[in-house]
């Protein structure tokens, strides 16, 4: 039960007055037609869910404050060009044989976001909403994948926690990686922005990001030109192996959080790129390097799943108010 939910139960005729998720479709743009789910919890937190894209997360607020990031491209179908069909937004799912860049087979960043959600659940009930859904990755004499996704918050609780199960339905082991691509944009990402992390690992990608690794933590106004970093952070887990990436703007008053199980995801990777109408900072949990699933093969990276076996993933997006 959600007491502070109930606590407002006498003031109500329509529970969705205060907490809802509305299931519709798009009705313009290239993306027309694709299923969306509107998500708001009553106590400041509202996004969007898309079945038909993976259901990942795109829209994104907090007190009404915009907090991700999002393309030109917008909403859009599947073309098979990564770069153009990504709509940004809070989260995208990499994955399930491949999270990075193109890599034998492999296009950049996998092929699960470009599948649409079957046995579809919206739940709504007392203060309590609950997503969920499968997503299917394979195809004959090939990879047989399910990736059963749920999607759960609440009235009172502003954070949003993400449930999956990869399974290998197939007769032979699977090699699978995942990369959890959380993307936060202007205003939450501005100068102001500051992280608060402990003592911990940082390793740059390439050399471009080595050159920036003293300034890992700040961005600069937007810069022209300005090439894409990325950092692997090995945050310390706490005594039930979470770790929590914690950043925060002071002058908004607010704090963003990324907590996540280090028994499946033992790496945050940061994705920097302050570049001038494209301000962004990625906080991607993972299990790859991104340097593409044939490296992370010979590398130790990724999951080999056994025929019938699964992994299970769980992380969470989290907002709160920091005081006056």
């Amino acid at each position: 039960m959600n007491a502070a939910f109930e606590s407002m139960r006498p003031y109500l005729a329509n529970p969705d007055q205060i907490c809802r998720a509305r299931l519709s479709r798009l009705e313009e743009g290239s993306g027309r037609g694709q299923r969306i789910v509107d998500v708001v919890n009553g106590s400041g937190l509202a996004f969007t869910v898309t079945p038909d894209r993976g259901m990942n997360l795109v829209d994104a607020s907090f007190d009404g404050i915009p907090i991700a990031f999002r393309t030109p491209g917008g909403y859009r179908s599947v073309s098979g060009d990564w770069l153009r069909d990504w709509p940004g937004g809070l989260l995208t799912t990499c994955g399930l044989r491949n999270a990075g860049s193109p890599s034998g087979s492999q296009t950049l960043h996998g092929n699960i976001s470009s599948e649409s959600a079957e046995q579809l659940s919206i739940r709504c009930r007392d203060g309590e909403i609950e997503l969920g859904g499968m997503l299917r990755e394979g195809a004959l004499f090939n990879a047989n994948l399910t990736l059963e996704r749920t999607i759960r918050t609440a009235y009172g609780e502003n954070k949003i926690q993400i449930h999956d199960i990869v399974r290998n339905r197939s007769e032979f082991p699977e090699f699978t990686e995942m990369l959890y691509h959380c993307n936060l944009g202007y205003p939450l990402v501005s100068p102001e922005l500051e992280f608060d992390v402990p003592e911990h690992s940082v390793e740059p990608r390439n050399k471009a990001a080595a050159g920036g690794l003293k300034e890992w933590n700040r961005f600069p106004p937007p810069l022209a030109g300005f090439d894409e970093h990325c950092f692997r952070h090995r945050l310390p887990a706490d005594g039930n192996g979470r770790a929590v990436m914690r950043i925060h703007n002071p002058k908004l008053k607010l704090a963003v959080h990324i907590a996540y199980d280090t028994a499946t995801l033992p790496l945050i990777v940061e994705w920097k790129k302050p570049s001038r109408s494209s301000y962004v900072l990625g906080l991607e949990p993972t299990n790859a390097s991104l340097n593409g699933c044939e490296y992370d093969r010979a590398h130790g990276y990724g999951i080999e799943l056994p025929p019938g076996g699964a992994a299970e993933y769980r992380f969470e997006i989290g907002f709160e108010r920091l005081p006056f």
